[in-house]
């Protein structure tokens, strides 16, 4: 009888551990919830009764807010129902808790202003994180009360497709620190310059799938912004629509700018300035032409180069490569990114681009090359002595001389200019302190053990620890 009272005991001493957590604990637990799913799990414990009515977290969102029978109901009733829930829960929860983070996503049409009463409600207490995701059939504009609010640090703004949005004329965002604009039209780059610049405490800022329709100049210009993002990859995105630099150009003039990532295709012309303290920068640029011109593609390539030419971190995607490619030409454009510590590349075979840019990094300490094969490459790519072969000329490049001390080789395929290039790296790398090699997927060669002693058996120039490692 004892034994049992004490497992009874514990069991009640184990279900209140948590109840006793402090509130801001408990808040933190639940963040993630549906606001919906918080309400419901009040009738589970009477402990948890009120939880909702001060939850700090609020996330409305009208896809998850609906039980099976609505299932069967009119748009029209959906949408006034989750109205009446949205206007529900911010009437009942406590007005003097503030938000710490608000997550919306909702339906906005032309001649309600229901969306914008909710948002001077979220803002009045003093919101601090707002993600506003939006389906809607008319431009949306950033009301006052969204702007000038004193506790807003982050705001997202989302929509399904593409929808103008209207900015204000009276200034920015007064204490914003991160602004993410996801398929939103901008009307004009005047405004959308001077929005930015007047957001002065803005450190992060997104631009996704955005539309900049009839710009002349996309002008970011802002002396506190850290990390810069502009990703207007088709592929990744909906729609060719959101290519949205297709013709005008692209100005990034932030001093203490420290990550630069730029995916889309490439804009006509590129004006980077005062980019100093970059740390990392990632460059995915696809070609708008199956065969782009190579003059055009050094002078794109070169501007981007020049401006970014003091990072310590770069990433060149695939697709970058053919912009690449043209800087082993005689010709070629001639960069030296001498602050450069790291060096991230995807390729496909060449490998005359891979030397180019180590010679231009004379200060470079790890390189990793992730190659991409095309699918029909993977299945028929039986070893051949003769396959894209082509021998790399021995030469005396400064970072393989003095800093290079680690290099990754990922998907390698036991191609002839894979191992070439392992072949000039090891014989090279008179620093060179560990390789590894990590076979792709695809890696069925029953001459596997023999490709391996190859590389062993390889000449190199320093004590160098190889590694080779099995496809996940």
């Amino acid at each position: 009888m004892k034994m049992v009272d004490t497992v009874e005991n514990q069991k009640l001493e184990d279900g209140d551990r948590f109840s006793n957590l402090p509130d801001s604990i408990i808040h933190q637990i639940f963040s993630s919830f549906e606001t919906i799913d918080l309400i419901r799990l009040s009738a589970v414990s009477r402990n948890w009764r009120y939880l909702w009515i001060s939850m700090p977290y609020l996330n409305l969102d009208i896809n998850t807010v609906w039980s099976r029978p609505l299932a069967n109901r009119s748009f029209h009733t959906l949408i006034e129902k989750f109205k009446d829930f949205v206007n529900w829960v911010l009437m009942s929860q406590d007005s003097s808790v503030d938000i710490q983070r608000c997550r919306l996503f909702c339906y906005h049409f032309a001649q309600d202003n229901t969306l914008y009463r909710w948002i001077n409600v979220v803002t009045r207490r003093n919101v601090q994180d707002f993600d506003l995701n939006l389906v809607s059939d008319v431009p949306f504009e950033l009301p006052r009360c969204l702007i000038t609010c004193e506790s807003l640090t982050s705001f997202k703004l989302c929509f399904d497709t593409p929808r103008v949005v209207k900015l204000p004329t009276f200034g920015g965002f007064r204490r914003l620190k991160t602004l993410d604009f996801l398929r939103v039209e901008f009307p004009d780059f005047i405004l959308l310059r001077e929005f930015v610049s007047n957001c002065t405490l803005l450190d992060k800022l997104i631009l996704e799938a955005c539309i900049f329709r009839d710009f002349e100049i996309l002008d970011i210009c802002s002396t506190n912004l850290k990390i810069l993002t502009i990703h207007n990859n088709i592929e990744g995105n909906r729609g060719e629509e959101c290519d949205g630099l297709h013709n005008c150009e692209l100005k990034v003039d932030c001093p203490n700018l420290v990550a630069f990532n730029f995916l889309g295709p490439s804009a006509p012309d590129y004006s980077l300035q005062n980019l100093n303290c970059l740390k990392e920068v990632y460059l995915h640029l696809d070609s708008k032409e199956n065969f782009p011109d190579v003059d055009v593609c050094v002078y794109e390539l070169g501007k981007i180069f020049r401006g970014v030419c003091n990072t310590e971190v770069l990433k060149l995607s695939f697709d970058c490569m053919e912009f690449v490619y043209p800087l082993a030409l005689p010709n070629g454009l001639s960069v030296s990114f001498c602050n450069l510590k790291s060096l991230f590349l995807f390729v496909l075979i060449e490998a005359d681009h891979i030397i180019t840019l180590l010679n231009g990094s004379p200060n470079l300490e790890s390189l990793e090359i992730f190659y991409e094969w095309y699918e029909e490459e993977e299945e028929d790519y039986e070893y051949d002595e003769d396959y894209y072969f082509w021998q790399i000329r021995d030469r005396a490049i400064p970072c393989l001389t003095y800093h290079l001390k680690k290099v990754e080789l990922i998907n390698v395929l036991g191609r002839r200019t894979e191992l070439e290039l392992v072949r000039f790296l090891l014989k090279n790398g008179h620093v060179l302190q560990k390789m590894i090699i990590s076979w792709g997927s695809g890696f069925k060669n029953p001459r596997e053990d023999v490709l391996m002693s190859r590389v062993m058996t390889l000449p190199t120039s320093s004590n160098v620890e190889l590694t080779f490692e099995q496809p996940d």
